[in-house]
């Protein structure tokens, strides 16, 4: 009897260069480029492009024109010692990029057990997603940014190079995170988070007028925010936030955004672990 062939032994067979397993899903126009490997339960959306020696492991479901870089892994097990092979699941929608060495870790049987990704993301070379992880839209991740497991980071943030937010901690929505700066718990929305000169904890020190212009927000959305933040995290900073939410109705600053802020902050005192993870317990 002949010698079984290595497509027979294991399952895969060779794919413009790469090594693709019979029971993943390809749509059209993929491309895969040589040394690539797409394991099984892994499905692949319509013209995404998979660089050379880029692993893509299952459960793992890609949406379209998603852009995989060398050397990239996508769905790999998640990095917690109470796991033990469970088919947990990476869901990734449409047009992202992931560069080189970026590394996304599918779920965990103890959370939710998806890691899931949205639209038009960039992940910047050897950034980390860590799993469990919930990750909006247009966001971007730049160089070795790492997200601990079960982080929610909202849309259209900006997370600069060599960062990290720690496990359960909340990015809110078009925030800006400082290179070497670590989120800690959660970090508010609209605002600038840098660290300062003898911390590396990421603290709001602006509001992200730039990100807020580049995402259509109003130039009177944008003042009503930088009034409120002076009153929040300036002047009255040592005053409980209650107080400090009573002079903003006064002063006629309680706008849509600011009200959203607002509720933000207080979810944040009301949590010693990070407001992620009392959504997650409830």
């Amino acid at each position: 009897m002949p010698d079984p062939t290595r497509e027979e032994v294991t399952g895969y067979r060779q794919l413009q260069g790469g090594w693709v397993h019979e029971e993943a899903r390809l749509g059209e126009g993929v491309e895969i480029s040589p040394g690539a490997v797409v394991g099984p339960s892994v499905t692949i959306g319509a013209h995404c492009r998979i660089g050379e020696n880029a692993v893509l492991k299952g459960p793992a479901v890609l949406g379209v024109e998603n852009v995989i870089h060398p050397c990239a892994v996508i769905g790999g097990a998640p990095q917690d010692l109470s796991y033990g092979g469970e088919p947990t699941c990476v869901e990734i929608g449409d047009g992202n990029t992931f560069r080189e060495g970026v590394t996304v870790n599918r779920g965990a049987p103890k959370g939710e057990g998806a890691t899931r990704i949205g639209n038009g993301n960039l992940f910047m070379a050897s950034a980390h997603v860590g799993h469990d992880c919930v990750v909006g839209d247009h966001c971007v991740f730049a160089n070795s940014v790492l997200l601990a497991g079960h982080c929610h980071i909202e849309s259209n943030c900006n997370i600069a190079g060599n960062s990290g937010v720690g496990q359960f901690g909340t990015v809110g929505r078009f925030s800006f995170i400082g290179g070497l700066a670590g989120v800690r718990k959660d970090a508010e929305p609209f605002l600038k988070h840098d660290r300062r000169p003898d911390s590396i904890s990421a603290n709001p020190f602006a509001v992200n007028t730039i990100g807020l212009s580049r995402g259509g927000f109003s130039d009177e959305a944008i003042a009503t925010l930088k009034k409120a933040f002076s009153i929040l995290f300036r002047k009255e900073r040592g005053t409980a936030l209650e107080v400090r939410c009573g002079l903003l109705e006064q002063k006629g600053l309680m706008s849509e955004e600011v009200e959203e802020l607002v509720a933000f902050m207080r979810r944040k005192a009301e949590s010693p672990s990070g407001r992620y993870l009392d959504l997650h317990r409830h």
